[in-house]
């Protein structure tokens, strides 16, 4: 009995570690949906295989010709044991207060002279940004914000039987728990209630619907997809105001987005592009952000020689002439621990 069972537990570690070998260690995916969102998009089933519990980035920034910052600023990302998101944090300075370092004492006759080779630190005051996510049958449910104070945003979402989204209720809420790492449903304001409706034209069109909290419509939703189920565009026109249309087109190599573009009117016209290029295994190797043709910032990878799990990232911003330098720490199950 103990050989069966130590042979069963073998063989389990054994198809674990092939998957880890076989699955893309991609672990960073942009995918059409986040392509333009300042929170980073991860890859499911990367997450899932290495039984990655919790991602954190450690944040450090330079100027050009300056030495590098560190002002304990982080990032967390959270997951459950299907690779989805579960919650997100991050610390933002609220505060910032300059203090004075002397760095010796100096004696005239008995009278004594402090802050002499002087110089000044900055200490700083943080909150945490929060955003939860409550997923049922692997479909987001719900998106709770908190701003670190006092404030609450809950998002709630209705699918129908094809998982497509049909409602989505944004509430402004209290937390009734003296302890914030606690939640308490309190009080709800209804802030706003969107319905969407679909229709599908042929494989490769689906037009969808938008309607507010008086059931009248206010945006229709074009968008089509290619022979393998990509979104290549997604065109939006709105009923009071037609002159607004907004559009975004992707383009993919080796079924990865290579890039994602954004045209829009509803303020000024812009144009928001991204590009990323994958290496031959296809890894993310860099992404250029522009806006109207000028580049923002580039990005560039690097992922550890070990494990093949992203290490490492460096955000370089042209205009500002500054670096952002992010390092990946992991947490992992009980599993990836012992294989490791």
């Amino acid at each position: 009995m103990k050989i069966k069972l130590y042979i069963n537990l073998n063989l389990t570690l054994l198809i674990a570690c092939f998957l880890q070998i076989t699955v893309s260690a991609q672990v960073l995916l942009p995918s059409p949906e986040t392509a333009f969102e300042k929170q980073h998009s991860f890859n499911p089933e990367v997450i899932k295989t290495k039984n990655i519990k919790k991602i954190t980035f450690e944040i450090v920034d330079k100027k050009d010709f300056e030495t590098v910052v560190d002002k304990n600023l982080i990032e967390t990302y959270e997951f459950d044991t299907n690779g989805l998101i579960t919650r997100y944090y991050y610390t933002t300075i609220v505060k910032t207060v300059e203090r004075q370092i002397s760095t010796g004492t100096v004696y005239k006759g008995r009278k004594r002279i402090n802050n002499v080779n002087s110089y000044f630190i900055n200490d700083y005051v943080y909150d945490t940004i929060s955003t939860s996510y409550f997923y049922q049958n692997n479909l987001l449910k719900l998106k709770r914000y908190h701003d670190g104070a006092n404030y609450y945003e809950s998002r709630y979402y209705r699918y129908n039987e094809n998982n497509q989204l049909t409602k989505e209720l944004r509430f402004k809420e209290t937390n009734n728990s003296k302890d914030k790492s606690i939640f308490i449903l309190g009080n709800q304001v209804l802030l706003s209630e969107d319905s969407f409706q679909y229709k599908k034209y042929s494989s490769g069109q689906l037009k969808c619907t938008f309607f507010n909290n008086e059931n009248r419509s206010y945006k229709e939703q074009i968008t089509n997809y290619d022979s393998l189920g990509n979104k290549k565009m997604v065109f939006e026109n709105y009923t009071a105001a037609s002159w607004i249309v907004q559009e975004q087109n992707f383009t993919y190599k080796n079924n990865r987005l290579s890039s994602a573009q954004f045209k829009g009117n509803a303020n000024n016209d812009v144009i928001l592009k991204r590009t990323y290029e994958f290496d031959a295994k296809k890894e993310l190797l860099t992404e250029k952000q522009f806006k109207n043709n000028v580049l923002l910032k580039e990005v560039s990878y690097v992922a550890d020689s070990n494990n093949g799990l992203l290490n490492s990232f460096i955000i370089r911003d042209s205009i500002n002439k500054t670096m952002r330098i992010v390092k990946l720490k992991y947490d992992f199950g009980m599993l990836s621990k012992l294989q490791n």
